[in-house]
């Protein structure tokens, strides 16, 4: 059994019937960044003279300079941590702490109300091949506006190829590991009518969109392509693989490598700072 807050840390990451393992990978490493904070600050605290007064304390301290986002983070996380404790360890110093938390409340960063218009996403694609010759961001650029999907749903992500949780036929090495492809569109998701049937998540959702009627995708297959839009059929398109990739590597996109173009192409188009590519999704977006 735990003792402090950090050995309960270390046993939610590696208990294999913790949420943690089932987490993307993503998300896991930026939870894990998280929770070295947590145990780097207060790993020593012993769970059995632990008390909410000293949560709230610690919230006010990560609190700081109003780093409200960061401060609610944290909390979530022990949250979480507080839970797996007292629920796969039946912690009792845990399940204490989880009742007791339940009537704390903290303040929460304020949601994101910024969207990108029509005439915004429109000069993103324009800028992207008329300016750079990067016709994969003006391709995202569509999928997300019309389609209502996250970044990492349209262009997948790298993870190291021990990662279990997701097979794939794409791979590359770098200079500190093997990795894999997973969770992007796919050529292969498109048939013949242009129905799009991409698949989320661990339950593997799969979720449809009629590409004949999102104008600026469509407009964006006719150039990938190289044919016009009246002519355009699924054998001017390929049959598999991702449907994004880096137009300079050949390979998809790295999310950082994907961000920096994004922006670069956004400040030409005039888009201003605030609106960022997460804004991109002008419908409400499937469970990705």
């Amino acid at each position: 059994m735990a003792d402090t807050v950090g050995e309960l840390i270390n046993q939610y990451r590696s208990d294999p019937h913790s949420s943690f393992s089932k987490i993307s990978y993503a998300v896991r490493i930026k939870h894990e960044r998280l929770l070295a904070r947590i145990v780097r600050e207060r790993g020593q605290v012993s769970l059995q003279k632990l008390r909410v007064r000293d949560l709230i304390v610690w919230h006010e301290a990560w609190l700081g300079n109003g780093k409200i986002a960061t401060a609610h983070a944290l909390i979530t996380r022990l949250r979480v941590v507080f839970r797996f404790g007292a629920a796969i360890l039946e912690d009792q110093e845990c399940r204490w702490l989880v009742n007791a938390l339940g009537e704390v409340r903290f303040e929460k960063p304020s949601l994101r109300n910024q969207q990108m218009s029509s005439e915004q996403a429109k000069a993103i694609r324009v800028k992207a091949h008329t300016w750079f010759g990067w016709y994969s961001i003006a391709l995202v650029q569509a999928l997300q506006f019309e389609l209502g999907l996250s970044q990492r749903a349209v262009i997948g992500e790298w993870v190291p190829i021990s990662e279990h949780s997701s097979q794939s036929d794409v791979k590359r090495t770098t200079d500190r590991r093997e990795e894999k492809w997973v969770s992007g569109l796919r050529w292969s998701d498109l048939d013949e009518n242009f129905i799009l049937r991409p698949t989320f998540g661990r339950r593997r959702q799969q979720i449809e969109f009629d590409l004949r009627t999102k104008r600026m995708i469509m407009e964006e297959l006719a150039l990938y392509s190289q044919t016009p839009i009246s002519k355009l059929t699924r054998l001017d398109l390929p049959i598999s693989g991702p449907m994004i990739c880096n137009d300079t590597s050949g390979l998809p996109f790295s999310t950082s490598e994907f961000r920096r173009k994004w922006r670069k192409v956004a400040d030409r188009a005039g888009v201003p700072k605030n609106i960022t590519n997460k804004d991109s999704n002008k419908l409400a977006s499937p469970k990705q």
